[in-house]
């Protein structure tokens, strides 16, 4: 049996080896046809990328309109309240004295009423017919701004009118200017 078996071993040895060289080079072709599959997708989803992206043609860009002076200002004019708010509030919460805090409160209530009238003056004005208008109201007078590229003199009354009866000022301390 020795004999067999060693001859049998032997036999099946090349055989086998014989197997693992057909299958490692069966290993190596089957990868290389797999790695050239997978270079025709990626070529294929390479060009149908270049298909899907859309050109981007000079009359579909959208010009960029320069920012408005009203509501630019009127930004800046919120901002500037807002800080000034944050910090009366600020000296409310950290004032030495009663009195230091009731004048604070006093300054918050003045500037949310102050904001008020201006806000409802300007949409009077821009109920009168005015496309926007600012007004910016100080202690003893009031300015405002008309968007519009000018103004007849029953229009500058007409403003000034509304401008007095809210905020109690009196015509001669109104300012009233166009602006396009």
């Amino acid at each position: 049996m020795k004999i067999i078996s060693v001859f049998f071993i032997n036999k099946l040895g090349k055989f086998a080896s014989l197997l693992v060289v057909l299958g490692i080079l069966l290993l190596i072709i089957s990868g290389a046809w797999n790695y050239y599959q997978d270079m025709l997708q990626v070529r294929a989803n390479r060009s149908n990328a270049m298909q899907v992206t859309k050109q981007v043609f000079p009359d579909q860009v959208v010009p960029v309109m320069a920012p408005d002076f009203f509501t630019e200002y009127r930004l800046e004019r919120d901002k500037i309240r807002s800080e000034r708010s944050d910090l009366l509030r600020e000296i409310i919460q950290n004032a030495p004295t009663q009195d230091t805090k009731q004048q604070a409160q006093e300054t918050i209530l003045k500037m949310t009423l102050e904001k008020q009238r201006e806000v409802e003056m300007e949409n009077l004005i821009k109920a009168k017919g005015f496309t926007d208008a600012l007004v910016f109201v100080r202690d003893n007078s009031v300015s405002a701004v008309v968007k519009t590229t000018a103004l007849t003199h029953e229009e500058v009354v007409q403003v000034a009118e509304v401008i007095s009866r809210i905020s109690g000022i009196k015509p001669g301390d109104i300012t009233i200017s166009a602006k396009p």
